[in-house]
């Protein structure tokens, strides 16, 4: 006995000793620079920012932000929809989201407002997906709320924001000058359609002045012609009268002649009359004798004296024809250069006419241009007055606070849907699995199947077999109703069925307990209560319900997928929740083949290894205190 005592001694001893020392080495090892392995947690990131317009530009924050996470790394970000962001941090497939709300864009440019207000990023958490997931996830967005602040400094900030009072108060110049502008192309407008109206007319004359003009020429042609015919009569005029002056000249000397043949015979007789004192009457011969002598030489001083009226009146026609001829010579010449001249100022006008038409076009187009000009002017004084008066102007305070607003331009808004904190919804799925399974194990320790006189030798393998597990069936059943009780009471859990939770946890405990026996009936009741308690640690690192198992070493994460406590966890939370997708029924599936699998290798190794027991016909009357408290278990 004394050996024996000793013996179990030594067991607890190095059980006190070896297994702290196993599990802190293990957690070592497993959590071994963890923040290298932070960039393998999946995350969602959502973008439904709308963008902003800000001073013309268009403004997209949510792309630029979605963007540099993409290409930073820090965990591994999945860009999907809001949809299947909230699906997948309910369901596990991401550890938590990032949202980047609609009015992202709006926010950050409402600082030019000088009511500026934060831009927010949404972050989703769920402590069902792992313990440790969140903390993590906090650290992250604690990085990334700094790596998008930091990319607008303060002071840089303050610069915009002064330069946007310098493009205020520029835009308040340019609307005035724009005024100015305006009040000018009014006035030009006014004068370009005067000009217009004027062209037209212009444009009108010209071209009557042209149709004239084309008259006038025809109308000097024909005073050149008739000129020329005037140059040649008045010619032959002054060659008639020349011929006339001469024959004057034979008349004048044959009148001369005739007179003076007259007054020599008539003229003795007239005066023999006369001075014989005989009357003398106009109607008798020696009157009509005096007469005719009277009259040839009347007709004699006509023809041949000059200063006679009708001698003197022929040679001044005969000059007058000359004059004549010779001005109307000049006449002609006149004529036809009149004529020449009229052909080029018609031909003139009728280039002036053409240019009178394209002018009034012209000056009708540049009233049109003015007047778009003027329109344009009004619209760009308007324009910018109204730039003017959207463009802030801080005061120092305003800018100040404006600037500071931006210089951290982002917070974060985090929600956690199933938190975990202070025995929150969120720890149950880790702590219950583990728990169930922590009872399963110790049962088979702490509780001792009967045995020796009351055994049954005779009975089945299998009916004695399923006995053994009448109390650690009830024990779990106690454990999955505690378990059951404590998340709607004190976890504050709200499954969608309160009765399908404790038969998860029922079939959770069931499969701890099969397991535990297992390992008790193969390697014996202490070392395979040190073997499931092992299983167990290594599980807690590959369950991943309190570890991302993704920051596990590979040989973990291997093993995540072969972990009972992986497929409990899962079990507990869905129904948490109240999915009953294939991933809800695949645990189950699981955990009843570990259930049945594990009680029918149990039953097939006790059968195996079964020997009957004799009765004890000497049963020791002084009992080892340690093994009476701690008996060991007929298996």
């Amino acid at each position: 006995m004394a050996s024996k005592r000793v013996h179990l001694t030594r067991i607890a001893l190095a059980v006190l000793v070896i297994a702290p020392l196993a599990l802190v080495g293990f957690y070592m090892w497993a959590l071994w620079n963890p923040g290298d392995t932070v960039s393998r947690l999946p995350v969602a990131i959502v973008d439904t920012d709308t963008g902003a317009d800000l001073d013309g530009t268009r403004l997209t924050a949510g792309a630029d932000v979605t963007a540099a996470l993409l290409d930073g790394g820090d965990v591994h970000w999945q860009q999907v929809g809001l949809d299947e962001a909230r699906e997948g941090v309910e369901d596990g497939r991401y550890y938590f989201s990032v949202v980047i709300p609609e009015d992202f864009s709006r926010d950050i440019a409402s600082a030019a407002s000088g009511q500026g207000r934060k831009a927010r990023l949404e972050v989703v958490y769920n402590d069902h997906n792992s313990l440790v997931a969140t903390p993590v996830g906090e650290s992250v967005m604690a990085q990334v709320r700094s790596a998008v602040s930091e990319t607008i400094g303060e002071q840089s900030v303050d610069q915009v924001l002064l330069g946007l009072g310098d493009v205020g108060k520029g835009l308040s110049d340019a609307a005035t000058g724009a005024r100015l502008l305006n009040d000018g192309t009014g006035e030009a407008l006014a004068g370009t359609t005067e000009l217009a109206a004027g062209s037209a007319e212009l444009a009108t004359g010209l071209d009557q002045a042209h149709a004239g003009s084309v008259e006038l020429a025809d109308g000097t042609g024909q005073l050149a012609a008739g000129a020329g015919e005037a140059v040649a009569g008045s010619n032959e005029l002054a060659d008639g009268l020349g011929q006339l002056v001469a024959g004057t000249d034979q008349l004048g000397a044959g009148a001369t002649q005739i007179s003076e043949a007259i007054d020599t015979v008539v003229g003795p007789l007239v005066d023999a009359v006369v001075a014989a004192g005989l009357p003398v009457a106009d109607d008798d011969l020696v009157g009509q004798l005096r007469q005719l002598r009277e009259g040839a030489k009347q007709i004699a001083h006509e023809l041949s004296d000059p200063n006679a009226e009708y001698r003197g009146g022929l040679e001044a026609a005969a000059a007058g024809a000359a004059t004549l001829h010779t001005g109307l010579g000049q006449l002609a010449d006149g004529a036809n250069q009149v004529d020449a001249g009229a052909r080029e100022l018609s031909t003139g006008l009728g280039q002036l006419d053409a240019g009178g038409g394209q002018l009034r076009d012209g000056l009708g187009q540049l009233k049109d241009g003015v007047g778009q000009l003027d329109a344009g002017s009004a619209e760009l004084a308007t324009g910018l007055a109204d730039g003017a008066q959207q463009v802030p102007r801080f005061t120092d305070a305003e800018r100040a606070t404006t600037a500071g607003v931006m210089s951290a331009p982002v917070t974060v808004t985090a929600t956690n849907i199933e938190p975990a904190v202070g025995f929150g919804p969120g720890v149950i799925p880790a702590l219950a699995s583990v728990v169930l399974f922590l009872v399963g194990i110790l049962t088979w320790f702490v509780v001792r199947p009967p045995r020796g006189p009351h055994e049954r030798r005779h009975e089945s393998i299998v009916r004695e077999g399923l006995r053994r597990y009448r109390v650690p069936a009830a024990v779990t059943v106690v454990a999955a109703l505690l378990m059951s009780v404590l998340s709607v009471t004190v976890a504050n859990a709200e499954p969608p069925s309160a009765l399908a939770l404790f038969v998860v946890l029922l079939l959770v405990g069931a499969a701890a307990v099969a397991t535990a026996r297992l390992f008790t009936v193969v390697f014996g009741p202490v070392n395979g209560t040190f073997v499931g308690l092992g299983a167990l640690m290594i599980q807690v690192f590959a369950f991943g319900a309190v570890f991302p198992i993704e920051q596990m070493p590979a040989p973990l994460r291997w093993l995540h997928a072969l972990m009972p406590l992986t497929y409990a966890r899962n079990a507990i939370r869905m129904s948490l929740v109240g999915y009953w997708g294939p991933r809800f029924w695949l645990a189950i599936a699981v955990l009843v083949v570990l259930v049945v699998g594990s009680v029918a290798l149990t039953l097939w190794w006790r059968g195996r290894h079964r020997v009957d027991p004799d009765p004890d016909p000497d049963p020791d009357p002084d009992p080892d205190p340690v093994t009476e408290r701690f008996p060991v278990p007929s298996y």
